[in-house]
């Protein structure tokens, strides 16, 4: 086997490693150690290795992965930096579309000077952290409130309720570490949100709902979690308008998409429908993505459906 097979090789086990779920990131020195410095400077002509941080080599084609990104700081930082707001969110949950810039909290003498990708905070770190997908973040609840914080206003109602749904964080614990912080942007509007869990909502699809997309005159003849004995089972409806007999139903795939979730709301609706009440299902997807249809649909709903006193 010649020589430049050897590199050959050795830069093909290289590549396979950082495409693995452990070591997305490596430093000079390991890189040197698996593939020499012939093979180093061969990879980086080719593209097949990208250095995005001083000293911190990825894969090429990961180069701009947002997880790969996060790692490298990582190794970077040699574990002094916890990844913050929404990366920390995505990081947590992959269905939470990753930020254009990776977000970063570092220690007060942290003096390096950050790539133009990572933006990097620096403050006391907290004692209590979380690691998602092998990498140091913020404690979940604390990586929502500053993805808040760092979010341009009209954006920060979005995040949160994204968050919440996906399960990232409770409600609770939000409120819990909320109440800690002497200074949360927009803390008002926060707390108003939030303060409908505190009166009995469940989830983020019936707060957009009561609070964003069924609002106003046409819909104020609408109740919001209301108990009920249906069947001969006790029941809690997300809302529903009495006179129309119509129960509104929230959360869709997000909540419901396993089958024996599925089952129990097809039995569910039915046992409804045995006490005259109509059952409509709105998805979070469809209360964040096309309020307005949402809006129309019901109003139609309610316009079929005869009053009773």
């Amino acid at each position: 086997m010649t020589r430049h097979a050897r590199v050959s090789r050795a830069i093909e086990e290289l590549l396979a490693r950082l495409h693995g779920p452990f070591e997305p990131a490596l430093t000079r020195a390991e890189v040197l150690a698996a593939i020499g410095r012939r093979g180093l400077e061969s990879a980086v002509a080719h593209s097949e290795l990208v250095s995005v941080l001083p000293g911190i080599y990825v894969a090429g084609d990961l180069a701009l992965d947002h997880r790969v990104r996060c790692a490298a700081v990582r190794v970077w930082s040699k574990g002094r930096i916890l990844i913050g707001g929404e990366s920390a969110l995505h990081l947590a949950n992959p269905r939470f579309a990753a930020p254009a810039r990776v977000r970063a909290i570092g220690p007060p003498h942290w003096n390096a000077r950050p790539p133009s990708w990572l933006d990097l905070s620096r403050r006391p770190m907290p004692r209590t952290r979380s690691t998602f997908r092998m990498v140091p973040c913020l404690a979940a609840e604390d990586a929502l409130l500053d993805a808040w914080a760092r979010a341009p206003a009209h954006r920060r109602k979005d995040i949160l309720y994204q968050a919440l749904w996906l399960k990232i964080v409770g409600a609770r614990r939000l409120i819990s570490e909320a109440a800690r912080r002497r200074r949360l942007p927009d803390r008002a509007h926060f707390d108003a949100i939030m303060g409908d869990f505190l009166d009995g909502a469940t989830s983020p699809s019936e707060v957009m709902a009561r609070r964003e997309v069924f609002t106003g005159q046409r819909f104020r003849d609408l109740e919001w979690h209301v108990a009920m004995r249906i069947a001969g089972r006790d029941r809690t409806a997300d809302s529903l308008h009495r006179a129309r007999r119509v129960v509104i139903e929230l959360d869709g795939a997000g909540y419901h998409s396993s089958r024996t979730a599925v089952d129990s709301d097809r039995t569910r609706d039915v046992e409804f429908a045995s006490e005259g009440w109509h059952t409509v299902r709105f998805s979070f997807r469809d209360l964040r993505e096309r309020p307005e249809w949402c809006r129309e649909m019901l109003l139609r709903v309610l316009a079929t459906r005869r009053p009773r006193p």
